[in-house]
Order: structure tokens, then sequence, then C-alpha cells
């Protein structure tokens, strides 16, 4: 009896855990949204998250004070791709899901991603009206590659498909594609998290607007609101 009892007691134990994980990858994907909007507003008008955007701005030679752009782009894509690689080396063979979220994922991943955020947020902060390119391409390079530490953690949690948490087009792919074939596992939570980028990009918006000094502090927030669901849901 207790043999058969066992499993459906372990899923339902599961069941908290997962919830929280799947809220900590939506609550990442708002806050990507919002880093994406400073960025694009307050440094030049690139990306630090959505590495397909920058290169597309890479090619638009004709738009106006392109170097500026193409600096900015490629540093952006530089880190980013660089701290990809050196993620996915530091969690081969991590076993993560949202019913056992790994603590070696939040400290190795989402700990230094949310380092890099508060460094970038505090030059921001102690250099007000920073418009040097100097300063811009730090806290581009901190921004971007804290970005790519949560969309490695993202995938390594997520025990759903087609869920990320920095860009959104696969993501719709995968949505449409499980739409077409009648499958209807995860759809809320792909749907939500597509939903939630842009709402974190007019939240970012409106930040800027209200307080121009704590733009970066947002998306920071809200990645340590996800970090600390994360390491609570971690398995015991």
């Amino acid at each position: 009896m207790s043999a058969i009892g066992t499993p459906t007691s372990s899923r339902r134990a599961d069941q908290p855990r997962a919830g929280r994980a799947h809220l900590a990858l939506l609550l990442l994907a708002f806050s990507a949204g919002a880093a994406d909007a400073f960025a694009f507003l307050a440094l030049g008008g690139i990306f630090t998250a959505n590495m397909t955007g920058n290169l597309v701005l890479i090619g638009m030679f004709s738009r106006p004070q392109f170097g500026t752009t193409l600096v900015g782009a490629s540093v952006a894509l530089v880190f980013f791709v660089g701290v990809l690689y050196a993620a996915f080396r530091v969690t081969v063979g991590a076993n993560d899901s949202p019913s056992g979220t790994s603590g070696r994922v939040v400290a190795r991943l989402l700990v230094p991603s949310l380092i890099a955020q508060f460094v970038a947020s505090a030059i921001w902060i102690v250099v007000p009206n920073t418009t040097g390119l100097a300063l811009h391409l730090v806290v581009i390079a901190l921004s971007s590659g804290s970005l790519a530490l949560q969309t490695v953690a993202a995938k390594k949690l997520s025990d759903i498909s087609g869920i990320t948490t920095t860009y959104v087009t696969g993501t719709l792919t995968t949505t449409m594609q499980e739409l077409a074939e009648r499958k209807s596992a995860g759809q809320g939570l792909r749907v939500l998290s597509v939903v939630a980028l842009p709402i974190g990009a007019i939240a970012g918006t409106a930040t800027l607007l209200l307080a121009s000094a704590a733009g970066p502090v947002l998306p920071l927030v809200v990645a340590a609101i996800a970090t600390i669901l994360l390491w609570s849901a971690r398995a015991r």
C-alpha cells in the first residue's frame, strides 16, 4: 500500500516547487523585457537580451549613428555569447527541473547574474546622466552577460519545451506547433512567458520616464525575486 502511495505523494510534494519555479521563469521573462527596454532607450538603441535584434541592427548601416550602434551591439553579442558558452560549461551534467531545482544552477548562474546586474545598476546610479560611450559599453557588457546567465538558467530549469526568458521567437514557434498538433501540455506557461516580455518592456519604459536612474534597477529587483523563488523551490 505504502509503495503504491509513495509516487503520488512525491508528485504532490513537487507541485508547489514546480509552481514557484514556473513563476520564477515568468519573472525572468519580465526582467528581460525591462532590461531590453532600458538598454534600447538609454544605451544607444541596442539590446542586451535580444541578440537577434542586435544582429539585425549590425546590418542597418544607413541608421543614424550607426557606428555607435555597431560597437554597442557587437559588445552585447560578444559578451552574451561568451558568457552563454561558459554558463553551459559550468552546468554540464546538472539535472535540473522545477520539481527538483538545483542549488548549483542558482549559485553558479543566477547569483553571478544578480551581481553583474547590481554592478551595472551601481554604475548607472553613481555616474548620473551617463553619456560616455565607454561607460555605456561597460553597462552593456555587464547586462548582456547577466542575461546570458539567466537564459541558461531558464533552459536548465524549465520542464516545458520551448520556454525562453530572453527571446520569444522560439517560444512562439513551439506554441504554434503544439497548437497545430493539438497538444496542450505547457501551452499556458509558454503564452504567459511571451506576454511577460512586453509587459516587462512597458514597465521598464515607464521606470525610465519616472526615474531614469532606476532604469536598470527594475530588472535587477525582479530577477532577485525570481532567484529567491527558485532557491526556495530547490529539492531538499
